[in-house]
């Protein structure tokens, strides 16, 4: 293991002299014969690769080995067909979303090529590694697609180096599962050195919680455009990571996926800016709040009555000016089983907002449930001129439905115009106002001056 990574830092240590991206042939080879080579580049996508593995390798325990693997999209290429030019981007953006969840702080991942991504792990040894990243893809398949193709996800895995190249074997996730079915079926429960710890097999990495920062609530103020006021200030958790960006949302929990952990984040956010708020309010302040709930919080009983016991705290006067946006509501959503959730949160507040896909058919269940608005939260780094089309369809359809639109985040002069362009109601994001730690009153402001250079 020492000479390879002594081979990979000496690669780190190359001339920038580009090495193109392993062709899909070239991989499809690979996947048949475990012995043929396949080039790493000396950069990817990302500049700060080389210092980030750098930091990696020399912090490394030397007792524990390391591994490096390439994920390629070709599966799900394949899959989408001749959508795929469609929705690349949006792809990258889930599997990017994805790799910052699963990694732990001290491993890295860079991108390379129009498909593939390398991953590199300071501690796990290859075959929890490969599990994980093999997991991964299992996960992107069934967000997008609705299943996985256990057959069709293989993983290339850093096995021996070759020179200055590395050779990599493949592995695909039906495999790993068959091998762990006929483990556990043969009970090799008496040669403990040859058994995965299951927290290991599972991908386990140290809590998100053990080693960032602690959870902090933050307020970022959306304007309304009709009234020409910042009147809502949108609450949301963060958790600050150290080397890295910080965790937003429920990102901020060890399993952004499970229930009770979401409905943990929502009551977290809940208490704490209901207390800001009420301080403020005995302050003469007036602005309204809009916190999140997320549908997972509301779809089980239990969970649900948890969530209205903790509403029934609030004081009557505070009600008018509360406003809830649900999140993570799925695609296809019977309007009944909304307007249930809705309905629960009704008599807490003064609105109720439905975050939605852009891409979705789900305005005409948001409009029969009772909510007002349609909110989109659009992925990072999208540009109006790319937007244009899907939210002016996206608008002549609420429209229709008598439904105000909400969109976060809003970065530039350019989709601010096209959120004029298109009737948004509300608008959030770097050009209207950060984030801070307490809210402010409400502010009168005209498009001119929301617009002005500062």
């Amino acid at each position: 293991m020492k000479n390879f990574l002594d081979s990979f830092m000496s690669v780190l240590r190359e001339d920038d002299a580009e090495t193109p991206a392993p062709s899909m042939a070239g991989r499809a080879h690979a996947t048949e014969n475990a012995h043929e080579t396949v080039e790493i580049p000396s950069r990817g996508h990302s500049t700060a690769l080389a210092p980030a593995l750098r930091r990696i390798f020399s912090e490394r325990d030397p007792t524990q080995c390391g591994s490096m693997h390439l994920l390629g999209l070709e599966s799900l290429q394949v899959r989408l067909g001749s959508r795929w030019a469609t929705v690349a981007e949006r792809v990258h953006q889930l599997t990017e979303k994805l790799l910052e969840q699963k990694l732990g702080p001290s491993d890295a991942w860079f991108r390379h090529g129009p498909e593939t991504y390398v991953v590199v792990f300071s501690h796990l040894g290859p075959d929890q590694a490969r599990l994980i990243c093999a997991k991964l893809l299992e996960e992107l398949q069934k967000l997008l697609l609705g299943d996985a193709d256990t057959d069709s996800i293989i993983v290339h895995t850093a096995v021996q180096e070759v020179g200055s190249e590395m050779l990599f074997a493949p592995a695909k996730l039906k495999d790993m599962l068959d091998a762990a079915v006929a483990q556990q079926r043969h009970g090799l429960a008496g040669g403990k050195a040859g058994q995965v710890e299951p927290a290991a097999a599972a991908g386990a990495h140290p809590s998100l919680s053990s080693w960032a920062g602690p959870l902090e609530v933050k307020f970022r103020p959306a304007w309304d455009s009709r009234q020409q006021v910042l009147s809502i200030f949108i609450a949301r958790c963060c958790r600050a990571r150290r080397g890295r960006m910080p965790a937003w949302g429920y990102e901020c929990q060890d399993d952004p996926a499970d229930p009770n952990q979401i409905m943990q984040t929502d009551m977290a956010i809940m208490r704490h800016a209901l207390d800001v708020a009420l301080e403020l309010y005995d302050n003469r302040f007036r602005f309204f709040l809009s916190l999140p709930v997320n549908f997972e919080t509301l779809a089980a009983l239990t969970r649900r009555r948890e969530l209205v016991a903790l509403l029934q705290t609030i004081p009557a006067h505070m009600r008018a000016f509360m406003t809830y946006h649900l999140t993570g509501v799925p695609t296809g959503v019977p309007a009944g089983r909304l307007a249930e959730m809705v309905s629960t949160l009704r008599p807490f507040g003064r609105t109720i907002m439905v975050v939605v896909d852009i891409h979705g058919n789900d305005l005409p269940a948001v409009a029969a449930s009772g909510a007002k608005i349609a909110s989109l939260m659009l992925p990072p780094g999208s540009s109006a001129e790319r937007l244009r089309p899907d939210l002016l369809r996206f608008a002549a359809a609420a429209a229709k439905l008598r439904l105000h639109i909400s969109v976060e985040p809003v970065e530039d002069v350019a989709m601010e115009k096209l959120c004029e362009e298109a009737s948004v109601s509300f608008l959030a994001g770097g050009l209207i106002g950060g984030w801070v730690d307490v809210p402010e009153n409400v502010l009168r402001l005209s498009r001119d001056e929301l617009v002005k250079p500062h």
